[in-house]
């Protein structure tokens, strides 16, 4: 299990500059990680619900570690689901929120410049 819990102080802003990946390396992360490994989404309001297939643990938590230092705003908890895992992802931001649950379904987003 991975738990990272939002830093009550951190600005409602995604910070990518000291990221080890570019912003469209990591929207073409999560978009080859849906695409193979997510089983059901739900959008709740203060969070989105993903259950995705066991087999991605390793994916999902790198990728829960990178947003968490970009968006530390936001809390990330990876968590077995019998034979799945679920990522939760939750906070007070809607919008960054939004995102993510866009992402799941499959639609595009585009990342502010």
């Amino acid at each position: 299990m991975l738990d990272i819990p939002a830093q009550p102080d951190a600005p409602i802003a995604c910070d990518m500059r000291g990221a080890p990946d570019t912003p469209e390396e990591r929207l073409q992360a999560y978009r080859a990680l849906f695409a193979t490994a997510l089983l059901a989404r739900e959008r709740r309001p203060d969070a989105v619900v993903l259950r995705l297939r066991a087999e991605a643990t390793a994916t999902v938590e790198a990728l829960a570690r990178r947003e968490a230092a970009c968006c530390p705003f936001l809390s990330y908890r990876v968590e077995p689901d019998g034979d799945a895992i679920t990522w939760t992802i939750s906070g007070d931001s809607a919008e960054t929120l939004d995102a993510f649950d866009a992402l799941a379904q499959g639609r595009r987003i585009t990342l502010p410049a």
